[in-house]
């Protein structure tokens, strides 16, 4: 069945988040608005300090949004209290992308799985060890690792063991950020190899933030592609790569490394810079960098417009 006969298990109104600095607000998040149904691997792409962690530390209320609406199975997780929302965190999960920060150096890797299972009370003593082998075994790590300290691991074995702490509570939906970022290619194409299986045996359903296009292409069956906190293009994945329409998704695209030495691909260098996040954005957040602005592209914001195949570009030249 497609994904898109169901009922979304996400979905995001109108998100936006601001950070203050002294007088000044940062307009990190800009009112995004999307859904992602269940099964769904959803690629979150764009240059560094887009907003694309923001967001989705804002979906699961790792960061508290400013305003609009995050909608999981129906329930409204920014109107819930602290409790309430605790009690369905065994739901959302996020790896993220620098292990060596998330993970608790004094915690072995025991503990480390343990404690969100002991947390929502999931297993009683007698099934617990069953249940951390057959985690470790999901993520292709050793038993005898889970008597270790994150320090006796290799930067591939902590990232897994951050995948392992995710799904350990079987949740609805996971937040990758940057999972492959602080891998060397070889560990790398086996970390998204491991995220198409677990994919594919767990029903998963995920968001992947990443700079790594080529993965994204791989993993994910929809991307959305974000500049300035705002998305400006979003479609299926095939759709997006071999037909972007937006000219920074084009450019962002151009920046894939061909795997042929006797081939290169055509660079889209753009011109001008970005317009500052302490500015409430007039017009098109692009327009001081597309090759194709028009007056109007000044002054009006352009929407997300379906041009056919669920293709949505921010651009009113189509």
């Amino acid at each position: 069945m497609n994904a898109k006969t169901k009922e979304p298990l996400l979905q995001v109104d109108e998100l936006l988040k601001t950070f203050r600095e002294g007088a000044l607000v940062i307009w990190a998040v800009n009112g995004i608005s999307f859904d992602v149904y269940p099964g769904e691997a959803v690629g979150l792409v764009g240059e560094s300090g887009c907003g694309k962690t923001t967001a989705a530390r804002c979906i699961l209320r790792l960061t508290e949004p400013t305003s609009g609406h995050v909608y999981f199975n129906g329930a409204d997780l920014t109107n819930l209290s602290r409790g309430e929302m605790r009690a369905r965190r065994r739901h959302l999960q996020m790896v993220f992308q620098d292990p060596d920060t998330t993970l608790n150096p004094r915690f072995t890797i025991r503990r480390t799985l343990s404690e969100p299972l002991q947390l929502h009370k999931l297993v009683d003593d007698g099934s617990l060890e069953e249940r951390l082998l057959q985690t470790m075994s999901r993520v292709n790590l050793d038993p005898e690792f889970l008597g270790r300290y994150p320090h006796q691991l290799s930067e591939g074995q902590k990232q897994r063991v951050g995948v392992a702490r995710a799904i350990i509570t079987e949740p609805k939906f996971v937040a990758l950020d940057e999972p492959t970022s602080s891998l060397d290619m070889s560990i790398r194409i086996h970390m998204i190899a491991l995220l198409q299986r677990l994919q594919e045996e767990l029903g998963m359903t995920y968001i992947f933030i990443s700079h790594d296009l080529s993965a994204v292409r791989a993993l994910c069956n929809r991307v959305m592609v974000m500049y300035l906190g705002t998305i400006i293009e979003s479609g299926p994945t095939d759709e997006i790569f071999d037909r972007p329409l937006h000219q920074y998704t084009r450019a962002l695209l151009s920046a894939i490394p061909i795997p042929d030495p006797q081939v290169r691909r055509q660079r889209i260098l753009l011109k001008g810079e970005p317009p500052s996040l302490f500015e409430v954005l007039k017009g098109c957040a692009f327009h001081e960098r597309c090759p194709d602005v028009q007056p109007d592209c000044r002054e009006v914001r352009p929407i997300l417009r379906d041009t056919g195949n669920g293709h949505l570009v921010a651009c009113d030249r189509f």
